[in-house]
């Protein structure tokens, strides 16, 4: 009998390692928070002198940096201490869709799921202005639904961070500019 129970607990020991060893995989996958693919239309850079590098939702309270980051591979690269700023979309508050995003962790957008419609988004740049955003919709997605990254003819951004189970799907706010 004792054996038994020292066996079930091995296993229990080793089946809690195995699912511990999935979930920390999971929190620092590299491709959390890809979408499935990037829309083709939208791949040009643009030249610009301003880069975002703050973020500031009051409402929620969410205050922090913005950095650049790029597709590299099929990969999303992806910041563990701020936002990041997809530099293959345009600048915030040019004409498009300008793609910001990160992990759902306290310290970054772990509060965004609390974000509602009319609330403002403030954008600070490296030349000292600020633009404001003015949220139209929040949704939640699956990574394949990559029309809410797609270019667009008028002036919005499109901020997310992972949600769901396992964080299998996205939580996405869409903001326009202030007029």
């Amino acid at each position: 009998m004792k054996k038994r129970i020292s066996n079930l607990f091995i296993i229990a020991g080793v089946l809690f390692l195995l699912y511990s060893s999935y979930l920390w995989y999971l929190r620092y996958s590299p491709n959390k928070l890809s979408f499935t693919s990037y829309p083709s239309d939208n791949t040009s850079q643009v030249t610009v002198y301003a880069q975002p590098v703050h973020l500031n939702i009051p409402g929620i309270g969410i205050s922090t940096a913005i950095v650049v980051s790029n597709i590299v591979n099929d990969v999303w690269e992806i910041s563990n201490t701020s936002v990041s700023y997809l530099n293959r979309s345009p600048v915030p508050g040019q004409q498009g869709n300008s793609i910001l995003y990160g992990h759902n962790w306290t310290s970054i957008l772990g509060n965004l799921p609390k974000t509602k419609p009319g609330e403002t988004i403030q954008i600070s740049f490296s030349d000292g202005t600020t633009k404001n955003f003015i949220v139209e919709y929040t949704r939640v997605v699956n990574p394949d639904e990559v029309e809410v990254i797609k270019q667009t003819e008028d002036i919005r951004i499109t901020l997310y961070t992972c949600t769901g189970f396992l964080d299998s799907k996205r939580f996405v706010v869409v903001a326009k500019i202030a007029s």
